[in-house]
C-alpha cells in the first residue's frame, strides 16, 4: 500500500487540475455573459434617461419661443412672419418698396387689367381663394393678396382670403365685435361712398402715427398732417377694415373721440377684406379712383 500511495495521489492530482481550470473558465465566461445584460440595462435606463430630458427641453423651448414670439408681436408689429400681413409687408414686399418688372417676375406677381402704369394691383395667381360672392365671374375665384403699386412703390395691401393671418389677430369674415375689441374702439367709422345706407362701411385705424389736425376722411392726408411715433418709422400706415351687413347710423363718420356706447352696440356686419397702406392709398374711393 505504501508503494501505491503517491501514485494514486499524483494521478488525483493530475485528473484534478483540468478539472479545476475548466470550471474556472465557464465561471470566467459567466461573467462575461452577464457584462452585456448589465450594461444594456444601464444604456436602457440612460436612453431612457435622456429622451426624457431631451423632450423637456424641447418642450421648455418650444413654449420659451412660443412666449418670446407673442410678447414680440405685442411690443412691435414689424417682428410678425413673412406669411402674416403686418407693417412689415408680406411675403418679403414692404411698403414703399420700388417695384419693377424685373421684381414681379421674380416674386411670382402679375399686374390686374389696368391700363394705369401710376397706378394699379399685382397678385401671386398661385395664391387664390373662392369667393362665394363672386361665383359667376372666374367661378369665384380671387386673389388671396392684393399689392396696391402707387408711383412704382408698394402703397397698400388687400387682404381677401379668410385663410390668410393678419397681425392684428383679425381675419376677413370676423364679426365687427372682434374688430373693436382688437383695437380698444379706437377706430374712426365712415359709410362707403355707394352704401348710404350703412350696410357698407370702413372702420379705419393709425398704425404708426397721429394726425395733428382734424381732417375728413375724404381728405387726402398729406406729410404736413401727419406726425410719425417714432424715429424707426419710414411710412405712415393705416388700417382699414371694410364692413358689410351694416345699418346706418346718425352720422356719416364717427371720430374716434365721439364714439359712444350706443353707437358701438348698433355696429353690426362682417369683415369683407382689409386694407393696410399708406394714407394716400387708404383714402382712394374705389381702387385707383
Amino acid at each position: 500500500m505504501t508503494i501505491h500511495h503517491p501514485l494514486f495521489l499524483t494521478a488525483c492530482r493530475t485528473l484534478l487540475l483540468p478539472l479545476l481550470l475548466v470550471n474556472f473558465a465557464i465561471g470566467l465566461s459567466g461573467c462575461d455573459k452577464s457584462l452585456p445584460s448589465n450594461n444594456t440595462e444601464q444604456n436602457e435606463v440612460i436612453t431612457t434617461d435622456t429622451t426624457d430630458v431631451d423632450s423637456t427641453m424641447a418642450t421648455n423651448d418650444q413654449t420659451t419661443s412660443l412666449t418670446h414670439m407673442a410678447k414680440a408681436t405685442e411690443s412691435s408689429p414689424t417682428t410678425v412672419s413673412q406669411n402674416t400681413v403686418s407693417p412689415s409687408g408680406y411675403q418679403n414686399l414692404s411698403f414703399g418698396q420700388i417695384i419693377t418688372p424685373e421684381l414681379l417676375v421674380d416674386r411670382g406677381l402679375i399686374k390686374e387689367d389696368n391700363d394705369n402704369e401710376q397706378c394699379y394691383y399685382v397678385h401671386n395667381p398661385k395664391l387664390t381663394y373662392i369667393d362665394e360672392d363672386y361665383i359667376d365671374k372666374n367661378h369665384g375665384e380671387r386673389g388671396s393678396v392684393l399689392y396696391q403699386i402707387i408711383d412704382g412703390k408698394v402703397a397698400l395691401i388687400t387682404v381677401q382670403d379668410p385663410a390668410v393671418l393678419f397681425y392684428t389677430g383679425v381675419a376677413v369674415g370676423n364679426a365687427v365685435g372682434k374688430v373693436m375689441l382688437a383695437h380698444d374702439d379706437d377706430l374712426a367709422y365712415e359709410v362707403d361712398k355707394y352704401a348710404v345706407e350703412g350696410d357698407y362701411y370702413n372702420l379705419i385705424s393709425n398704425i404708426n402715427f397721429k394726425t395733428i389736425r382734424d381732417t375728413e376722411a375724404s381728405t387726402l392726408l398729406t406729410s404736413k398732417d401727419i406726425k410719425l411715433d417714432n424715429k424707426e418709422d419710414k411710412v405712415p400706415l393705416q388700417i382699414k377694415y371694410r364692413m358689410k351687413d351694416g345699418q346706418e347710423l346718425d352720422n356719416d363718420k364717427i371720430d374716434t373721440k365721439a364714439w359712444t356706447a350706443e353707437n358701438k352696440t348698433r355696429l353690426k356686419g362682417q369683415v369683407k377684406s382689409i386694407d393696410i397702406g399708406i394714407p394716400e392709398a387708404i383714402y382712394l374711393v374705389e381702387g385707383c379712383s
